[in-house]
């Protein structure tokens, strides 16, 4: 397998930079990972360089991927509770996160929050997560189309993340995935996606020779439509997978 990627971690107009990418090896595993922390005054970039630095370690040549996933995640929202009581921030310090783990073709991968994967073969979205959120929610319930997610009322409003005291934490595990020759594969923060739409990541994908092409004509479609409005922090790792 050859895998090559590019990434971007932009703070836009916010005064903090919450957003963390990290990328990491474990074998023939490949990983990458992407946290859109909450909290502000440094609570969420503290919460989602944690859960970025325990994704990336915990990844082992010969874990069971599922079981990795719920470790990961259940261990990272424990941590932050306990940072939560330590620093009396009962109610902030709180993150989204998104992997992606790669191995012979197969990609697999998992979530929580609004931070998005996206899955790609022959210029084409063949997968894409769903949020948890409010308006997410009210599309699966089929009382908003999907185009109204960007700019409904509440769409900052996470009906999970890490760092809740309150519920139980299960990731979303996507299907594994087995990719043909070659796939592109797209994990980004709300504050990327909100500013692309998906047929302009189709579009731009098809007209780039590499991740780095790829990734720079998306920043400035996202810089272009976030001009005029308070931008928030946007970040993203586009990832090509072929068969050597």
């Amino acid at each position: 397998m050859k895998i090559t990627h590019a990434s971007i971690n932009e703070q836009g107009k916010r005064p903090y930079q919450e957003d963390t990418v990290g990328w990491g090896i474990a074998g023939e595993r490949t990983i990458f990972a992407v946290a859109d922390g909450l909290g502000g005054h440094g609570c969420g970039d503290l919460a989602s360089k944690k859960v970025v630095e325990m994704a990336l370690g915990e990844l082992t040549a010969n874990c069971e991927i599922e079981e990795y996933f719920s470790e990961v995640f259940h261990r990272g929202n424990t941590e932050l509770c306990r940072l939560q009581e330590e620093n009396q921030m009962l109610n902030s310090m709180k993150t989204t996160l998104a992997i992606t783990v790669i191995e012979d073709r197969t990609i697999y991968g998992a979530y929580i929050g609004d931070s998005r994967i996206y899955i790609f073969e022959k210029g084409k979205i063949t997968y894409q997560s769903l949020d948890h959120s409010v308006p997410q929610m009210l599309v699966s319930a089929g009382e908003i189309p999907p185009k109204k997610i960007r700019n409904h009322p509440d769409r900052n409003r996470l009906l999970k993340v890490l760092g809740d005291r309150e519920r139980q934490i299960k990731p979303q595990i996507i299907p594994s995935y087995r990719m043909g020759r070659t796939a592109a594969i797209l994990i980004c923060t709300d504050g990327f996606w909100e500013n692309v739409l998906e047929s302009e990541m189709e579009k731009t994908l098809r007209k780039s020779e590499n991740p780095e092409e790829w990734i720079d004509r998306m920043k400035k479609i996202a810089q272009k439509r976030g001009r005029h409005k308070n931008q928030d922090n946007f970040s993203a790792v586009c990832i090509w997978v072929s068969r050597s």
